[in-house]
């Protein structure tokens, strides 16, 4: 039996235990712009020379611990080229003058330049960072940054450089700051963890050592909200996003489960078996709840649009026991009635609505295998994003709407991948031994 369909088999098993059980209910323009909405797009030829001292004592260890960092970023981002340092060897001291030779550098293929200096304090404690970005093809200076920090922060600072450079080509601040959360299985169920954006610095977050589902990273990236059978009865529980502060948020006996904060960060759409079945409520600031679907088959899996006024979820009220998803309005529900956006595959569930709007990401079944495809709200047209062995579930968006993760299985090996929407491959983010799923993406961290 596969996977999804396990889980709904355990919905309805639960459902049914629950209820046999309990009787309580400056920028200077620039010609180089990428269109992001094209699969075709223009790549910028970038170059990252080494980091050399404003003052003080060289530490030249740091110093290109941190380049490759920030160059790194740069790639992962999938619309940078970074050029070879070994490329520009004979011209790099050059830029320590502060008089730049941009027709050496564009000889060479260069379009972007970026001048990188620091200084050590004199306690050692706190490195100071300067950053310059040019544009050696218009021979223009483009942005100028300052960071300082302990060392501790080298590598925030190198990815909060990297987001900045994003924005000044794409107009969207990029994602080498976010994390990313998720589960991975233990003896006892599963536990969360969080990574960065490039697989580093990955922190355990749970020690339930109990079943854990679901986590969803709340809009001010605070918290993240998912359900724990800790204390064996499958309960909403918030934590920190630190991993501090677990406290208890719903336990109303039965299914607390499928959480999803509103964008606005004042609600909260999940799924409760309180009334016998699976049904779809929202639970606002006060703790009150609002009951949206009324129907005597399956609702689950809900997810917002980003404008909050209306909410996709996964129902199997086709009549077909097989599930679809769906489009309702997030204050009145399906007794306004909903629209069906799923009719290619006779599997779809777990969909995902992109913080821009304009795409809903989705599960589907696609010749006995898991793929996900996205939906056009406005088009009504359908997109293959993953196609291929393996099945890939449970698709989560970054913040600028650019990138989708989920998670990879093939045979018992499972992970959390990332890839750029319209890009041709994929990178695996996750490398733990016991695998990971139900991966939740992060705002982007206040400035």
């Amino acid at each position: 039996m596969c996977l999804q369909n396990i889980k709904y088999l355990l919905i309805a098993i639960c459902v049914a235990l629950v209820l046999g059980l309990s009787s309580n209910p400056a920028q200077a323009e620039t010609d180089i712009f990428v269109e992001l909405s094209k699969e075709t797009r223009s790549e910028v030829t970038i170059a990252v020379p080494g980091f050399m001292p404003l003052a003080g004592e060289a530490d030249e260890d740091l110093a290109e611990k941190t380049r490759s960092i920030l160059e790194n970023d740069l790639g992962l981002f999938e619309l940078f080229v970074l050029v070879k340092r070994n490329a520009y060897s004979g011209i790099e001291g050059e830029i320590q003058s502060g008089r730049l030779n941009y027709a050496a550098w564009s000889g060479l293929g260069v379009q972007w330049l970026i001048k990188g200096q620091y200084q050590k304090s004199i306690s050692g404690e706190k490195y100071k960072f300067v950053f310059r970005l040019y544009d050696v093809v218009n021979e223009q200076f483009l942005l100028g940054k300052r960071y300082q920090g302990k060392k501790s922060y080298m590598r925030k600072i190198m990815h909060r450089f990297a987001d900045e450079v994003m924005e000044q080509l794409t107009g969207k601040r990029g994602v080498a700051e976010t994390r990313l959360a998720f589960l991975s299985p233990t003896p006892e169920g599963k536990e969360m963890y969080a990574v960065d954006f490039d697989g580093a610095n990955v922190k355990k977050l749970t020690n339930e050592q109990s079943i854990i589902l679901s986590p969803d990273w709340s809009p001010d990236g605070r918290s993240i909200v998912y359900t724990s059978y800790q204390d064996h009865n499958p309960d909403l529980i918030l934590l920190n996003a630190s991993g501090s502060g677990r406290r208890p948020l719903l336990k109303l006996p039965g299914i607390n489960s499928a959480p999803a904060w509103s964008p606005d960060g004042t609600k909260i759409s999940l799924v409760l078996s309180k009334d016998s079945n699976s049904e779809i409520y929202v639970l606002n600031r006060w703790r009150k709840l609002i009951r949206l679907t009324r129907h005597f088959n399956i609702d689950t899996s809900p997810t917002w649009s980003p404008d909050g006024k209306r909410i996709a979820f996964t129902s199997d009220r086709s009549g077909t026991g097989r599930p679809q998803i769906y489009i309702m309005d997030a204050e009145i529900g399906d007794r306004a009635g909903v629209m069906r956006i799923t009719f290619q595959s006779r599997y779809n569930d777990n969909p995902a609505w992109s913080p821009v709007g304009d795409k809903i990401a989705y599960t589907s079944m696609v010749k006995g295998k898991f793929q996900i495809k996205i939906y056009n709200p406005e088009t009504r047209e359908t997109t293959d994003v993953t196609t291929g062995p393996g099945n890939k579930e449970e698709p989560t968006w970054s913040p600028d709407g650019l990138f989708l993760a989920y998670r990879v299985t093939r045979g018992r090996s499972s992970a959390i991948h990332i890839k750029r929407v319209g890009g041709r491959k994929s990178r695996q983010l996750t490398f733990l031994s016991k695998g990971g799923v139900s991966p939740t993406w992060s705002p982007y961290p206040k400035k």
